[in-house]
């Protein structure tokens, strides 16, 4: 990963993380994610070693936090109706 990227998440755990990342790609946002090996090794998913950061180019960086956002506030649910 190079100086390019901005975090813009942190996960708790993997299952969290892969979430995440499926929901920016899913608007044309790659998105990279990152984890400490120890946490990974021993499937943490919770506390400082289950963190997975998320981050992506800072060129689309703005964008993935409106998104994330907007995620957060129940926008980007369907409705059943």
């Amino acid at each position: 990963m190079n100086n390019n990227n901005e975090q813009v998440w942190v996960a708790s755990g993997m299952l969290d993380a892969e979430m995440i990342k499926s929901l920016l790609e899913s608007f044309g946002i790659k998105a990279y994610l990152i984890q400490e090996s120890a946490g990974n090794v021993y499937g943490m998913n919770f506390g400082p070693l289950g963190e997975v950061k998320i981050y992506v180019t800072s060129e689309f960086s703005v964008q993935a936090k409106e998104i994330l956002k907007d995620y957060q506030d129940g926008k980007l649910e369907v409705s059943d109706s």
